[in-house]
């Protein structure tokens, strides 16, 4: 954010989750990490501080303009004017100043703090132990974005609302100093007013969160439809698809204008409140001020403090649709960081056992007694399916079901866990190991495993460890890349866009293919890696990848009799169990069911 097992009837030790527990992440702790994780709590502070002087200080200027008519204008005092004047000028200053550092430590504070958020979005979708529940990589970009800039713009709200309650509170003391009356109305008038705009933000904040659910949910279906637009194209399916799309926008937009509604009305039902408020402590100063309770001057700063007042009250009675929006999307981002892992790791009680026994064979491959219950309505399960791949060996496995073979490349990825059975690895289960130490010893990328902006080499070469020229051009070769590589003006060194989509899909399987065979991993799990190349291209791969894996350990998922022709043996699984096992030529000869699944 590892323990050995000589044979699959020993009992596994205790679980622990390598996710972050749900229970663990809510919209509180998401959005104190985000204001004061990483000593941003000093800002924060700074910032409410320098805010609060700034607000403070405006505070007082039209008292100090109240002071200057009464004890220099109305007596004629020049010394007293140009002392008053003085203390007007360090006050503007000092609100000046106040104001500029403020904002540069509260703008540190949003900035840094969205993209802590951001970052751990980002971890907790590329944490080796997966999450539960899928998400759509457009769900994820909205919480990325519009989300983590919720959640930082949040120290704005509680900055501000700090200056701004501090600023109330100097105005009714000044109010007081003037008239107790004044500072009573201030004082017992500013709660009911809070009290009833806290109240009114409660629908906003219940829209607001489905606004954005909605919003996700419409990037979510737009980059799915984005992903998939040449299939779309090639079966005809543009206008489902079109309507399909309308539909999720159409039902964003009206979330959104729902909410933007309730803001409308938040903001009438707010102006009305308060400035009526004000109103009422106007028409109380000035009829005070004609009885001659309080003195010209002191009328000009209650005049100015009602005015002034207006902008705080406004402040604090916004704290509350601005806490809405921040906890709506705090508790989007917690749902995201607190999913629960789609795999668990065991801490052992000797750390030793989770590695290879001295004298084990590296790189052997064990499945045994896999069982993978799929989900409701999904078709059957995988049932106690069992098989061996030794170091040099290529081994088939054929199935009558993609759901299955998913599943077990899933399952050796350990992108999940099975239900019963394991795989093992050199003779430890992996089910006892770090998701990341198994995938550095064995590497299962799914079928349609993704490319990513950049160049060819970049896209064949993602490793921390340095891969050598050798390694590349071999891995190049086997997949048949070179073809690829010769067709474009750069060569290794061309783009090739978003998800690779300048190329085609055969090119694209091929680049996919020369990345997994580039690792040199001890043992490869392939599903379907030429489904997208012509016959004779799928021929030399076939030969490229029984050479280059000469040395190591691999398994091929596929249906095709082109990869199985080069096998050293093949698997058959028939409704999730095995049936068969035999080299390819042997299986066309004696089954007829085999037959009909790779000859289709």
């Amino acid at each position: 954010m590892p323990a050995h097992l000589d044979a699959p009837s020993a009992p596994p030790p205790p679980a622990t989750a390598t996710g972050v527990l749900p229970q663990s992440v809510t919209a509180r702790s998401v959005l104190r990490d985000a204001l004061t994780g990483q000593r941003r709590g000093r800002r924060l502070a700074a910032a409410s501080a320098g805010l609060t002087g700034h607000d403070v200080a405006e505070a007082l200027i039209p008292v100090t303009i109240g002071a200057i008519i009464d004890r220099a204008v109305a007596t004629g005092d020049s010394a007293a004017l140009g002392r008053w004047l003085l203390i007007l000028t360090v006050l503007f200053g000092g609100l000046l100043l106040s104001w500029r550092y403020a904002a540069r430590a509260a703008a540190h504070v949003a900035e840094f703090g969205g993209h802590s958020v951001r970052m751990s979005i980002a971890q907790r979708a590329l944490d080796p132990s997966g999450m539960a529940s899928r998400r759509m990589p457009g769900e994820l970009f909205s919480l990325a974005t519009a989300d983590a800039q919720n959640v930082a713009r949040f120290t704005h709200t509680l900055s501000t609302k700090f200056a701004a309650a501090a600023a109330i509170v100097t105005a009714a003391v000044a109010l007081l100093l003037i008239s107790v009356p004044l500072g009573l109305l201030v004082l017992l008038g500013t709660p009911p007013v809070l009290v009833a705009m806290q109240y009114a933000s409660r629908p906003l904040e219940r829209r607001t969160e489905h606004d954005y659910a909605s919003a996700a949910q419409a990037g979510a279906t737009a980059t799915d439809l984005l992903t998939g637009l040449r299939v779309l194209d090639g079966i005809g399916a543009q206008p489902h698809a079109a309507r399909r799309y309308r539909a999720v926008s159409r039902t964003a937009l009206a979330a959104t204008l729902r909410t933007e509604r309730a803001q409308a009305c938040y903001t009438a039902a707010n102006t009305l409140v308060t400035g009526g408020f004000l109103v009422v402590i106007a028409l109380v100063s000035a009829r005070m001020a004609a009885h001659g309770s309080i003195t010209v001057g002191e009328l000009v700063a209650v005049v100015g403090l009602a005015q002034f007042l207006r902008g705080p009250l406004v402040d604090v009675a916004y704290f509350g649709s601005g806490l809405a929006r921040a906890r709506a999307s705090a508790r989007r981002v917690a749902a995201t960081l607190g999913s629960a892992p789609s795999v668990t790791t065991h801490t052992p009680a000797e750390p030793a056992d989770a590695h290879p026994a001295p004298g084990a064979t590296i790189g052997s491959l064990r499945v045994e007694g896999l069982t993978i219950r799929g989900p409701a309505g999904a078709g059957g399960d995988l049932t106690e399916v069992t098989f061996h791949a030794g170091p040099g060996e290529l081994v088939g496995i054929v199935t009558d079901d993609a759901a299955h073979a998913r599943a077990l490349l899933d399952c050796c990825a350990r992108r999940i866990d099975p239900d019963a059975g394991a795989v093992y690895v050199d003779g430890v289960a992996i089910h006892q190991r770090d998701p990341d130490e198994v995938r550095r010893t064995l590497v299962a990328p799914p079928h349609d495993a993704a490319l990513f902006a950049g160049t060819i080499v970049e896209n064949i070469t993602p490793y921390e460890r340095p891969i050598t020229q050798e390694t590349i051009d071999a891995a190049l070769t086997a997949a048949c890349v070179n073809d690829v590589v010769d067709a474009l003006p750069e060569g290794l060194q061309s783009a090739i866009g978003e998800r690779g989509l300048t190329l085609s899909g055969g090119q694209r399987q091929r680049i996919a293919l020369a990345r997994a065979l580039a690792t040199g991993a001890p043992v490869l799990v392939l599903h379907d890696p030429t489904t997208s190349v012509d016959s004779v291209t799928e021929a030399r791969v076939a030969v490229g990848l029984r050479a280059a894996r000469a040395n190591h350990t691999t398994v091929l998922v596929t249906t095709s009799p082109t990869l199985l022709a080069v096998c050293d043996r093949v698997v058959v699984l028939a409704d999730g169990r095995n049936t068969t096992v035999g080299s390819h030529a042997e299986l066309l000869t004696t089954s007829a069911s085999y037959r009909a699944t790779v000859l289709a």
